[in-house]
């Protein structure tokens, strides 16, 4: 609970200890997300509904993509940033200087400033920090998938997106 100016209390929405999430690599694969460390655990049965995408790397940080309260949050590691229309800014783009065979993924504030940033060589496969930074790009696909996966979707819808 927080006080607004009055002092009346406002209730915040909980962020839930653990949300499940389909693995963006082994799109088979459903997990557990744990929101207060960015950690996550492998499910033995597959839940009837998921609510967003994991990227699980060899090496920290693991990032998530998923829906609480009609929002999308956007979580590395341990940070946690709230996805609005428009903030903040996530991007991908190719680098030059190694031919276009490196991109650039970051996530920055409103205000500019660097919240992630991660140099990656660019695969042949599926790659998840392009489809996050196409995806988040339009602020409509921002407000309507925090809704729809807040309300949970089949692991197999979410695996068609």
């Amino acid at each position: 609970m927080r006080r607004c100016p009055g002092g009346r209390r406002i209730s915040q929405p909980e962020i839930p200890a653990v949300v499940a999430v389909i693995d963006f690599r082994r799109r088979r694969s459903v997990l557990q997300w744990h929101t207060r460390d960015g950690a996550w655990t492998a499910l033995e049965s597959t839940p009837a509904l998921v609510h967003g995408v994991a990227l699980i790397r060899g090496t920290p940080p693991n990032i998530c993509l998923y829906a609480q309260a009609g929002r999308l949050r956007l979580q590395i590691g341990g940070n946690q940033y709230a996805l609005s229309e428009n903030s903040p800014r996530i991007r991908c783009v190719p680098d030059m200087a190694s031919l276009w065979l490196r991109r650039r993924f970051t996530v920055e504030s409103s205000t500019g400033g660097p919240l992630y940033s991660h140099a990656y060589w660019a695969g042949q496969g599926p790659d998840f920090f392009r489809w996050l930074a196409g995806n988040a790009d339009d602020p409509d696909w921002r407000v309507a998938t925090g809704r729809r996966w807040t309300e949970g979707v089949t692991a197999e819808a979410l695996r068609g997106e």
